[in-house]
């Protein structure tokens, strides 16, 4: 390098070095003169491999196993707890479960390619040298893993869709050889394989559709609409029996709206409420191995809440549960040696996530990995929980996120609005969720979600009011929100973006193309733009049954289902879009196709509409890479300030490492496929 070339170059790398310190300022009158916190860079949001999670302790208490960082990526660590060494490998991904002597860990990954298709993986930690298998190294195939039998240590179950894409079989792998046997095939119509505690099999579980007749399921939705409303499906899940069987846990709600934990009496045919919430429903419930009793149960009324049931478990909790200083945290029981002697539990609050090794006949606890308070406090905003009442009086729970450093008056607002639609929004100590209403708050905006109907963990009622709702009750229920927040004197009615992942994103659509006045701009990310075409090209896995698209949206087979879903998709009224909108969708996506997007985009600029695309080559539905959520946080913050006025991020060198890192990786794939 001559010496003009190296002051060249030291002017650009410290002209670089200052656009990464610095950010485009606020605009919006609200937030112009705030004294907001610190820009947080958006790699803090996309990409945490200092992480640590999953600590699974093996059913004889040897070893723990957990995913953790190495050199800024994740990996897969099992200690010895007796000598204290630790082998590290490379990350294994899906959740991990040992079998029942200890010695191997099984996972299910997803492949990083976005097409869904996922494999089983064993790992061999008795064998130093081992290497990470896939048990199942088919090419385009979705397996899982479906039992560990406590008997057959050397035994998995798993099942895929090798033979028939549409369906499931069955398998048995002898871990030791890794032979695959066929259990049982699916017969066609069945969702899932039924097999008892050793592993045997018992029969298949078939799909609510094959449960109906021709006539039903040729009956257009509109014409059971009443039906549906009225009589919707109980719920009875069985989790446990005691050991003579006169006695049954389960989670039902049979004869009331809510999902409660029950003890049934099959002798006597009583039945008892053991935990409810006066709110929600109760979500799932951790069972003894030992007693074969409940342990514990959650529900997520606002912040979560777990109730502990077992009253020894309850007094060996209490000296953790004390240093919480009563706020707000989720309890989880993530794994126990087969006596339950030793257990590994997670408390997380809104700064902090510990992870505890409690010995109950010690009674001690040491931390096995922690994230401080200090390491999160510049990314965190203010959350609370919030209900507002919708215009034909449903209950509407979600969170409102705050920005610090400004009163929350006449604020951006952006509607976030959740997928599914049958799900609801994350917790709000730590979920994707979460961490997204967070990125926003710290760029100025006051962050609005809200369960709208059709989420789920509401109860019957709620759920089954969205019934032939799309872009109607349902798009009215977010209406409701943004005028709860404009009438609070929260947001700024003429500053507020929606947006949101898949339905979250055909909601933002619907709001710019039928509400176009209501909102400033929207984002979609993976939202679908054509409901009968979208339901037409699901994975082939998912045609076993629609009946939830077929009761609450239509059959596309049907001329009057689909004449009514035509009506409801943005794709048919788009040249009624006024603001601007943003458009990110992954090109590998098999639950929304690509299509969905590239026609809408197509539609738009023909109309000469304000639309921003931006297609992910490598992303399926939803952003699994940090290399794409770092893609898509980048183009919102940047596409909310010139809607919005709030703050954005000029530079910051994980701009071109993920820019590096997505041609690396595309360039190792191609070899791999020419290989």
């Amino acid at each position: 390098m001559t010496n003009t070339q190296h002051v060249s170059f030291a002017a650009a790398l410290a002209l670089l070095v200052a656009l990464a310190g610095c950010g485009e300022p606020a605009q919006h009158p609200a937030l112009k003169a705030a004294q907001l916190p610190p820009l947080v860079p958006v790699h803090r949001y996309a990409h945490r491999p200092d992480a640590q999670r999953d600590f699974q302790l093996s059913p004889d208490g040897r070893k723990l196993a957990w995913i953790g960082p190495h050199w800024k990526k994740s990996a897969l660590f099992v200690r010895n707890n007796d000598t204290g060494k630790v082998h590290r490998y490379a990350m294994m991904s899906g959740s991990l479960s040992w079998t029942a002597d200890g010695r191997r860990l099984i996972s299910t990954g997803v492949d990083t390619a976005g097409a869904e298709n996922t494999h089983v993986f064993m790992l061999d930690t008795d064998d130093p040298g081992a290497h990470i298998v896939n048990l199942t190294p088919y090419t385009g195939v979705k397996a899982a893993l479906h039992q560990l039998p406590a008997a057959k240590p050397d035994e998995a179950l798993v099942y895929h869709n090798r033979r028939d894409k549409k369906v499931f079989d069955l398998y048995r792998i002898n871990l030791a050889t890794r032979q695959e046997t066929l259990v049982a095939q699916n017969p066609g119509n069945a969702v899932a394989p039924l097999t008892s505690a050793s592993g045997a099999f018992q029969g298949w579980q078939p799909s609510r559709e094959a449960l109906r007749t021709p006539e039903y399921r040729a009956t257009p939705r509109a014409a059971r609409q009443v039906e549906l409303t009225r009589n919707p499906d109980d719920t009875f899940r069985v989790l446990g029996a005691s050991k003579d069987r006169s006695l049954v846990w389960a989670l039902s709600n049979r004869g009331r709206d809510r999902i409660v934990l029950v003890a049934v009496n099959t002798r006597l045919q009583w039945e008892k409420v053991l935990f409810e919430d006066p709110h929600v429903d109760v979500t799932r419930v951790t069972m003894s191995r030992v007693s074969g009793e409940p342990l514990l149960a959650y529900a997520q009324p606002g912040f979560p809440h777990t109730e502990i049931l077992d009253a020894r478990l309850r007094a060996d909790l209490d000296p953790l549960l004390k240093t919480l200083d009563n706020e707000p945290f989720a309890l989880e029981l993530v794994s126990a040696d087969a006596r339950e002697q030793r257990l590994v539990l997670t408390l997380t609050t809104i700064a902090t996530r510990k992870h505890y090794l409690l010995d109950r006949a010690r009674n001690t606890h040491i931390v096995l990995g922690e994230e401080l308070a200090e390491a999160r406090a510049a990314a965190l905003a203010g959350v609370k929980p919030v209900t507002i009442i919708s215009r034909d009086d449903l209950a509407l729970h979600g969170y409102l996120t705050l920005p610090r450093g400004v009163a929350p008056k006449k604020l951006p607002l952006v509607l976030k609005v959740h997928g599914g639609p049958w799900l609801r929004s994350g917790n709000p100590l730590r979920s994707e969720d979460a961490e997204n209403a967070h990125f926003l708050a710290n760029r100025g905006y006051a962050v609005l979600q809200i369960d709208f109907r059709g989420s789920t963990g509401y109860g019957k009622r709620l759920q089954t009011a969205a019934i032939g709702e799309f872009a109607g009750k349902m798009h009215d229920d977010l209406l409701d929100a943004v005028r709860w927040a404009v009438d609070q004197g929260i947001a700024d009615p003429a500053r507020v973006a929606i947006m949101g992942w898949s339905y979250g994103g055909y909601a933002a659509m619907v709001g710019l193309t039928v509400t176009p006045q209501t909102f400033a701009c929207g984002i979609s990310l993976g939202g679908p733009t054509d409901l009968a075409t979208l339901i037409e090209a699901f994975p082939p896995y998912w045609q076993t049954d629609l009946s939830m698209w077929h009761d609450y949206v239509g059959n596309p087979a049907l001329a009057q289902d689909r004449e009514d879903m035509t009506r409801r998709s943005p794709l048919t009224h788009a040249a009624k879009l006024e603001k601007p909108l943003l458009m990110v969708h992954g090109a590998q996506d098999v639950r929304v196709r690509i299509d969905q997007a590239e026609r809408m985009v197509q539609a738009l600029r023909g109309a000469g509409k304000p639309v921003q695309y931006l297609r992910i080559e490598e992303m399926g539905h939803g952003a699994s890479w940090w290399v794409h959520r770092h893609q898509f946080l980048r183009a919102s913050e940047v596409f909310l300030q010139r809607c919005l006025g709030g703050r954005a991020s000029r530079f910051e060198p994980y701009d071109t490492l993920a820019w590096a890192w997505q041609r690396v990786s595309r360039y190792h794939k191609k070899l791999q496929r020419r290989e």
